[in-house]
């Protein structure tokens, strides 16, 4: 075939093709599809694929010059990309009004296309990052092990007045003004009247998770004694925006006092954690709490050498796709804004800096995206089925699914692709990240373990608990 191919550089990753190819070359190929024809043509008074050719041509003109067509877009074309060595991005659609065709004739078309970006592959190793030195003390331990405590804590009612950090049920009835607090507003109904309501003392109003300076005040209260207590809502109480700043006044009953009675820390205490004796709960719990820096550590380089790597890349990206993505980005930050409680009006006057903000992270992730496909081929790192299964295996055990099932569902909605490549891109950080250049730096401060939820706790914390509907 002497096709001629003429390459064009229309832009980034885009590219043009004309495909000449001489009239003879095209006068072979009708006569190789007229052959075709010939061997399964039934025409009568012939044998089939025994009919002369110019029966056949005459019978089949158009079908036959359809297939050629064809045939020889789909050959000219794959000829081309492999000749210029191409990698096209998808396979692109040829404008009929772009081919030139017809018997006697040279044949001829055009196509652009977009291909995938070209470029250097950075190098990926030795990339700097930083990991927090392993450092568990002696505190984070004890830390722990309260945390544990807490969550075998006992609440044993108390015949005495209430204290600073105790739990108290209690029932009230509240009025603004005289009126019943849903007067001012309709949804208030568990800030109105409530029956044995459990709440957590609080000496410090900003402590208060029902009203500031709620429970502070029924301090040296006992069972079945009765107090008239005035409290003011925040000036911000999201909860009931229309409460803010008024002032109310509570006629409350303390029903019950309790305090939370921490088990003793000794061998049972370990028992109940499965733990042969307290020595054995303590080193336990100590190589849990390694383990866990470790993964925090482990995660915090794969991040860092992601984020330095996709800095290091600079390629174009195609338009098309960038697109796509950047209006994904918009829409992704939109929601954001949105739950952190940003207005229509907010995000409409932001909308600029919104575009640009998805633009960049559109360019990063397609960059990223293309850089960790090229990292993969040249470590010829490859996702196995039983990566792929055990994953799928792990989100069937944690949904309640049968696995066989759950698989069929992926593949039915093609999802089995983007589980590959999820993995794919672990595989390819993970060397990256085993490959880096890591600093080690001091160990970052340990949150406190939160206390562990009890049941007697408040209903309404930070007001906004069902008590507060």
């Amino acid at each position: 075939m002497n096709l001629n191919v003429e390459l064009e550089d229309l832009g980034p990753c885009k590219k043009q093709l004309r495909f000449n190819l001489p009239a003879e070359d095209v006068g072979v190929v009708i006569n190789e599809v007229t052959k075709q024809f010939q061997k399964e043509a039934n025409i009568s008074g012939f044998r089939k694929g025994k009919a002369p050719l110019g029966k056949v041509e005459a019978r089949f003109k158009q079908q036959i010059e359809q297939e050629t067509k064809n045939k020889l877009l789909r050959d000219s074309f794959r000829k081309g990309i492999e000749d210029n060595k191409l990698r096209l991005l998808y396979e692109p659609e040829v404008d009929p009004a772009d081919v030139q065709f017809g018997r006697g004739d040279p044949f001829s078309f055009l196509v652009n296309v977009e291909t995938v970006p070209d470029f250097e592959l950075p190098d990926y190793k030795a990339i700097p990052t930083e990991s927090p030195k392993i450092n568990v003390t002696d505190k984070d331990v004890e830390s722990a092990i309260n945390h544990l405590r807490e969550g075998r804590a006992e609440y044993k009612s108390q015949d005495r007045e209430a204290r600073d950090g105790d739990y108290i049920n209690v029932s009230f009835t509240g009025t603004i003004d005289g009126q019943p607090v849903t007067d001012f507003s309709a949804t208030a109904r568990g800030l109105t009247e409530q029956k044995s309501m459990p709440l957590h003392v609080h000496a410090e109003a900003e402590h208060d998770h029902f009203i500031p300076n709620f429970t502070g005040q029924l301090i040296g209260s006992k069972k079945g004694e009765s107090k008239t207590i005035e409290v003011t809502f925040p000036d911000e109480y999201p909860a009931q925006p229309k409460l803010q700043g008024l002032k109310a006044i509570y006629e409350v009953t303390i029903d019950e006092v309790k305090e939370k009675v921490l088990p003793e820390l000794n061998d049972e205490f370990a028992k109940s954690w499965e733990a042969e004796n307290l020595d054995k709960l303590l080193t336990g719990v100590k190589e849990d709490l390694e383990a866990n820096q470790k993964g925090q550590a482990t995660q915090m380089v794969r991040m860092q050498a992601k984020k330095a790597y996709i800095e290091k890349l600079t390629f174009d990206v195609p338009s098309s796709i960038r697109e796509q993505e950047m209006q994904s980005e918009i829409q992704s930050i939109v929601r954001r804004r949105r739950a952190q409680g940003d207005s229509e009006e907010k995000v409409e006057k932001d909308k600029d800096q919104i575009t640009a903000e998805a633009n960049g992270s559109a360019i990063d992730n397609l960059r990223w995206y293309f850089a960790h496909k090229r990292i993969a081929e040249e470590e010829k790192v490859e996702v196995s089925k039983e990566d792929v299964l055990g994953v799928v295996a792990m989100q069937a055990q944690q949904t309640g699914r049968d696995p066989q099932e759950y698989i069929k569902e992926l593949a039915e909605k093609k999802q089995i692709g983007y589980i590959q490549n999820q993995l794919l891109e672990s595989k390819v950080i993970d060397l990256i990240a085993k490959h880096a250049d890591i600093t080690e730096i001091e160990p970052l401060k340990q949150e406190a373990n939160p206390p562990a939820k009890d049941d007697t706790g408040d209903c309404c914390e930070d007001g906004t608990g069902d008590c507060c509907d």
